[in-house]
């Protein structure tokens, strides 16, 4: 019974104003008017129109600033990332270090 009202309601009208037919963009170049002389001219577009261009070489490695803010009165805290061999098995992990200074002098 729901899928025959389903199907009943994709059948109906369209709610809403008709939207126009989108045009295609204007090229820069146009064609020579016809002058009638009974020759055929071929008119084209650029062969680089619709190419994206370089792309950039995201190959190489990136290097990102460090993940670290100073906490006024205590000390900071930083994130990081770390890979380390355990048992001969690479182990990736996350690490947030929250720096205090013992004695000495605190920074203002």
């Amino acid at each position: 019974m729901w899928a025959l009202v389903m199907i009943a309601l994709q059948t109906g009208a369209v709610a809403g104003p008709v939207l126009p037919v989108p045009r295609k963009a204007p090229t820069a170049r146009r064609c020579p008017p016809d002058d009638g002389g009974g020759d055929v001219v071929v008119c084209g577009r650029s062969s680089d129109a619709d190419r994206i261009g370089t792309i950039p070489d995201y190959s190489a490695p990136m290097t990102l600033p460090r993940a670290r803010a100073e906490i006024p009165g205590v000390g900071a805290v930083s994130a990081e990332v770390e890979q380390a061999d355990v048992g001969g098995t690479p182990s990736k992990r996350a690490m947030i270090r929250l720096t205090i200074p013992l004695g000495g002098r605190r920074k203002p």
